[in-house]
């Protein structure tokens, strides 16, 4: 298994790869490269800005490894190009950037590009799209936080990426004991029951994505794999014998009826929607049967009904590879932050120093943790994380622009005193510009309560301003 794929672009041999380093301006941007490994001179197309609202196709580049790499004509070598990118979707109202540590860039320099970047798209986008996620984009500190947060955006929960690095981990070490009977099998035994409709799925999915990138001797790796695996698994030979009489087991939805809801999606949201429902029935069975449908339209003329079924498995590959790419937990890494903060000696100085992992999956895990204190009557313990959870809220909102810090002291005063203090000691602040941000958070929030006191908030300030 080739570490890293599909979303770094790995090569085979992982010591040659090299991280190059550029700072685009307009995306894309043609740059001129000297390969690390060979010397010979590269062109790239660099891209700094994915607005996936003008150029959809970005998402699934972004997703599947695509963005920002580059390969050497002379030796073959491939590599990330580091450098920085935002990622805009107006329809999920994102806003995200990530800028490598090779870039070498401080934070007036970092911020700079940032306000450039946010300029570009509020210059193109019309007055009424411009919206008040993109007066706070989220910096992420890695790559592939970056790709975890669109992907979660897209529906694909922490959970769904831990299950999915397991398979794919367990994928890697099946694939490594190939050309080992005993060591295949002793493994197999060992991890028999993991290999289950999911796994199957998975590596059905693998195969097809390797033939669609032309990497067919990794297809046809794994083709082998999962023929040996059909052999000497539990439910593998259950899969086999299922093949052979003709009945497959079905998943929630019967694959015919997923299938021909698929063809009728109006859209691709739509049928990245049905993917992520039903995602365990789109396997390597629902392949053989799209194929299968596909060949005979081709047998019996029916070209464009043929080419509506090729069209619609191409979207399937990418979306399902979408689901199934390698990620790290980012669970795992919240409860080891947990663990640690538990740990800490001073625990507000521990949440400043590594304030940015403190992210939604912690609250995640911060919460499971209450509940099981809660459940176990261990008030201690309840009581105990609730105080660092209020630590890490405290500590965060001193990031938060001023702005935003503001609304938020405002929707906590206890009266309207209190209010009008706070309007009198922030009088800096007020001005159109809050009014609009706190009118749009209002049509935004889904608690109505919460949408009520913003809209109070909005004439108590529209007030003030009168008044001045």
């Amino acid at each position: 298994m080739e570490k890293g794929k599909p979303y770094l672009g790995t090569p085979r041999d992982l010591s040659r790869r090299r991280t190059w380093i550029a700072v685009p301006k307009l995306p894309p941007q043609r740059v001129s490269l000297t390969c690390p490994v060979c010397g010979a001179p590269i062109q790239a197309d660099v891209y700094g800005l994915l607005d996936v609202g003008q150029e959809p196709d970005l998402k699934a580049r972004l997703l599947r490894g695509r963005i920002n790499v580059t390969r050497c004509a002379a030796c073959g070598s491939e590599g990330v190009i580091a450098a920085p990118v935002m990622y805009h979707d107006p329809g999920k109202e994102l806003l995200l950037v990530y800028i490598p540590p090779e870039t070498n860039l401080n934070d007036q320099e970092q911020q700079h590009l940032i306000g450039n970047l946010t300029n570009l798209i509020m210059a193109y986008l019309p007055p009424e799209k411009r919206r008040a996620y993109l007066l706070v984009p989220k910096v992420l500190l890695t790559y592939q936080s970056l790709l975890e947060t669109v992907l979660q955006a897209e529906g694909v929960t922490p959970e769904m990426m831990a299950a999915q690095r397991a398979r794919m981990q367990l994928l890697d070490r099946l694939e490594q004991a190939m050309g080992e009977e005993e060591r295949l099998q002793a493994l197999v035994a060992e991890v028999d029951d993991r290999l289950d409709f999911e796994f199957f799925a998975t590596l059905g999915a693998y195969i097809e994505a390797g033939r669609q990138d032309g990497r067919e001797d990794r297809a046809r790796a794994l083709e082998g794999l999962r023929e040996r695996l059909l052999e000497v698994s539990t439910y593998g030979r259950k899969l086999a014998a299922q093949m052979l009489v003709g009945s497959p087991e079905r998943p929630p939805m019967q694959r015919e009826e997923l299938l021909e809801k698929m063809l009728a999606a109006s859209s691709e949201e739509e049928l990245s929607g049905l993917v992520t429902w039903y995602r365990s029935g789109v396997d390597y069975l629902f392949y053989q049967m799209l194929t299968e449908r596909m060949e005979a339209a081709r047998r019996e003329g029916r070209e464009e009904e043929a080419g509506r079924l090729q069209e619609l498995r191409r979207t399937l590959l990418e979306l399902t590879e979408r689901l199934d790419e390698e990620a790290r937990v980012a669970l795992e890494q919240a409860t080891a932050l947990l663990r640690n903060l538990l740990d800490a000696a001073e625990p507000e100085g521990f949440v400043r120093e590594h304030l940015p992992q403190f992210d939604d999956a912690f609250f995640i895990v911060l919460g499971a943790n209450l509940q099981a204190a809660d459940e176990a009557g261990e008030e201690e313990v309840h009581q105990r994380l609730q105080k660092l959870g209020g630590i890490v809220l405290e500590v965060a909102q001193e990031k938060l622009p001023p702005e935003v810090r503001l609304i938020r002291r405002l929707l906590a005063a206890p009266d309207e005193a209190a209010v009008t203090a706070l309007l009198e000691e922030n009088a800096a602040l007020l001005g159109e510009h809050l009014v609009t941000l706190v009118r749009e958070l209002a049509g935004e929030v889904e608690q109505e309560e919460t949408a009520e006191r913003l809209r109070q908030l909005v004439e108590r300030i529209e007030g003030w301003l009168q008044t001045r």
